[in-house]
């Protein structure tokens, strides 16, 4: 009897080694995804644009602070110690306002651009995922700056497939949005 089950195992284990699944793989060079997506890049410049305005606003609302403060240089030495420091005080109260104002939206501009950015990437995700299933992948790796994949053959790279996949993606959502308006 031992030596039946010691065939039988032995038996067992040369045909599940024989019956290996052959993967199907691919990978993607990510960089050059993230430089050549067209919806990141379009979430990317409306925040930049966003950025330039409000520095733009602040630059303006600074150089009329500044003049105000000029003036109030010129018109201080005219003026009562206790009336220059009263109006001293209003125009660091004005200042601090201003710097304060600037740093809130700033911030609200970045936490909606984290926002917008994260949805990308997670459509991203999504994406791949949709893809990978489509078209009978077992695994998509990434090719990135942090070098995951040391090695892939350039067989196996899906990227321009996978970018123009997207930009389509991204062109049919655009044109369904404008076509709802």
């Amino acid at each position: 009897m031992k030596k039946f089950s010691a065939l039988f195992l032995i038996s067992f284990l040369l045909i599940s080694c024989s019956d290996k699944k052959v993967f199907k793989t691919a990978y993607v060079d990510m960089v050059k995804v993230m430089e050549s997506y067209q919806k990141l890049k379009d979430t990317q410049d409306k925040f930049d644009r966003k950025q330039k305005d409000l520095s733009k606003k602040y630059d303006s609302l600074a150089q009329a602070f500044q003049l105000k403060y000029q003036d109030f240089l010129k018109r201080a030495q005219k003026m009562s110690k206790a009336a220059a420091d009263k109006e001293y005080q209003k125009l660091a109260y004005e200042q601090q306002a201003i710097q304060m104002n600037q740093q809130r939206e700033l911030s609200e501009l970045q936490q909606q651009a984290d926002k917008e950015l994260k949805a990308v990437l997670d459509s991203l995700k999504n994406f791949f995922n949709d893809y990978g299933k489509a078209h009978g992948y077992d695994y998509i790796f990434s090719k990135n700056e942090l070098n995951n994949l040391l090695y892939g053959k350039e067989t196996y790279d899906i990227t321009e497939q996978v970018i123009d996949a997207l930009n389509d993606q991204s062109t049919q959502e655009s044109d369904s949005k404008k076509d709802e308006k």
